[in-house]
């Protein structure tokens, strides 16, 4: 593939790191979004799948890359000098994705590309749609959601509801004593985890529980305030899943109804949809057309 290294200065002056694959003199560009502690490279079979048919793509590493990852960011009393902040999957803000897509999409923009599809992968797509939900650039023309599940889901159904007390309450107590990027200690909680992001991922209330089948009382709030046009693409076999898809796929169905959104199930899919990739580039490309 055509690649082009790409070094991305958000607005707050962080540092993400990237390529774009496919030609250059396409107007379109699609940005990739990858999940809970992936990396670029995470989707790239979809990518090539894409790329393959003329299509060009930006791919790079968003704060949630990694477990604990070390990101710079340009000093402002210093540019040609670098800070250094810790981020990565374990200490990420969920609500600074803003940042780091408007700074992807200003990038495509300066490069020249004129259209922009975003797609999101898993947390990927809690991102977009957070996004989309607080901004409407004449720029993104639509957005696909690859595979959008439920953390806190997964966590209640498969989570031992004592640990589930325990985690939470000591994340709250540390996020009230002003320690909101302390790691919860492996005793309370065996993943590297600080309080906050414990708290965003793993209950309901929280702004990244947007796919909130498992919380039937909550209204699907900023999935309603997208303007853009949606394709969601569910993975059949989702190893994430805390019940039978086709009640995920309602719940999308309805959680969608009278916007403008299409939903698609790829049945034998796992969540990386692994082995299904030229299914999925077909969706995609089909959702764009029709979009013209």
């Amino acid at each position: 593939m055509e690649a082009k290294n790409i070094k991305i200065i958000t607005p707050k002056k962080i540092v993400l790191r990237g390529f774009i694959f496919g030609p250059r003199r396409n107007q379109v560009i699609y940005i990739l979004l990858h999940g809970l502690s992936g990396n670029l490279f995470s989707r790239l079979e979809i990518v090539e799948k894409m790329v393959g048919e003329g299509a060009t793509v930006m791919v790079f590493n968003n704060r949630g890359y990694g477990l604990i990852s070390q990101f710079r960011k340009i000093n402002p009393r210093r540019p040609e000098a670098y800070d250094s902040v810790v981020i990565g999957k374990a200490h990420e803000v969920f609500t600074d994705c803003l940042d780091d897509i408007d700074g992807a999409i200003n990038l495509a923009l300066e490069s020249g590309y004129k259209k922009i599809i975003l797609i999101g992968h898993s947390t990927g797509c809690n991102k977009i749609a957070y996004y989309l939900s607080k901004k409407n650039p004449a720029s993104v023309k639509a957005a696909v959601l690859l595979a959008p599940m439920s953390d806190y889901a997964d966590f209640k159904k498969f989570t031992n509801p004592k640990i589930i007390k325990s985690a939470t309450k000591k994340a709250q107590q540390l996020v009230a004593a002003g320690k909101s990027h302390e790691l919860l200690s492996a005793d309370i909680w065996p993943y590297y985890t600080d309080a906050q992001r414990f708290l965003s991922l793993f209950t309901p209330d929280s702004l990244e529980e947007i796919f909130s089948y498992a919380v039937p009382e909550k209204k699907p709030l900023i999935l309603k305030k997208i303007k853009k046009p949606v394709l969601v693409v569910l993975a059949g076999d989702d190893q994430f899943k805390d019940r039978p898809m086709i009640e995920i796929y309602d719940w999308f169905k309805k959680a969608l109804s009278g916007q403008k959104a299409e939903l698609a199930m790829i049945k034998k899919a796992l969540h990386g949809f692994g082995g299904q990739e030229t299914k999925v580039k077909n969706l995609i490309f089909k959702f764009v057309k029709r979009l013209k």
